[in-house]
């Protein structure tokens, strides 16, 4: 005669061998939710060094450039500050007015890899005297495997700032004004960073926009100045 099979009554004690089924699922419920959460987690791109420190302003000095991007030259001779504003754009109208003038610019700023940018809050002339242009040092022509970046993310806005996830994101930044740079790593394992222009020097062409956040091959001519590398891309394959 088979025996009885247990049975759960709501307002009873859940039968020992229920109980020990229910347990069992559960557990396994459970580790299988870990494991799956952990490979999520390996799976996610490096969020990268990049800070962006929004509880302490900073004011620096300098004169204001816009070759094509804006940027802070600082009077003491080090590397030129990227100047953005806040959201998705470029500075403001008073950083714009300021063009070839020395400056007083306050805002959050953004720091990866010893690479600077400031959130503009606020921005005043100052009597700086205008630098002597810095010299543009000719690196040749090359053709780089990248990704094309928009700036502000990548140097901390969001982390991370790059890869197939951020492409709607960086597209907007870039279209916004933001400077759009590109990352590369090369064979001694150092990384290198470009802001990237036209052909001419002038602001990226419109033809990489579709391009951004893809793996790409960019070629042109690479240039050291103002403390920045320099890419003049050529136009993008068909």
């Amino acid at each position: 005669m088979t025996p009885p099979q247990p049975i759960y009554v709501l307002y009873r004690p859940l039968p020992a061998t229920l109980l020990a089924l229910v347990l069992a699922v559960a557990g396994s419920l459970a580790g299988l939710a870990m494991g799956v959460a952990a490979a999520a987690a390996w799976g996610q791109p490096d969020p990268g060094p990049g800070v962006w420190d929004t509880a302490n302003a900073a004011t620096l000095t300098g004169h204001v450039a816009a070759h094509p991007y804006p940027m802070l030259l600082p009077h003491d001779g080090s590397a030129g500050v990227l100047l953005v504003g806040v959201g998705k754009v470029g500075p403001p109208g008073a950083v714009l007015a300021l063009v070839g003038h020395g400056a007083r610019v306050t805002g959050y700023p953004l720091e990866r890899g010893g690479l600077k940018m400031l959130e503009v809050q606020e921005a005043t002339a100052d009597h700086w005297p205008s630098p002597a242009p810095g010299p543009a040092v000719g690196l040749g022509v090359h053709a780089i495997a990248t990704e094309i970046l928009d700036s502000k993310c990548y140097l901390g806005a969001m982390k991370p700032g790059h890869g197939p996830g951020h492409k709607a994101c960086a597209i907007l930044c870039i279209a916004g004004g933001i400077p759009p740079m590109i990352a590369w790593t090369d064979a001694a394992g150092r990384t290198h960073h470009a802001l990237v222009t036209g052909p001419d020097g002038g602001p990226m062409p419109e033809a990489w926009r579709p391009r951004v956040a893809d793996r790409v091959v960019v070629r042109g001519r690479l240039t050291s100045r103002d403390g920045w590398l320099w890419m003049a891309a050529d136009a993008p394959d068909p």
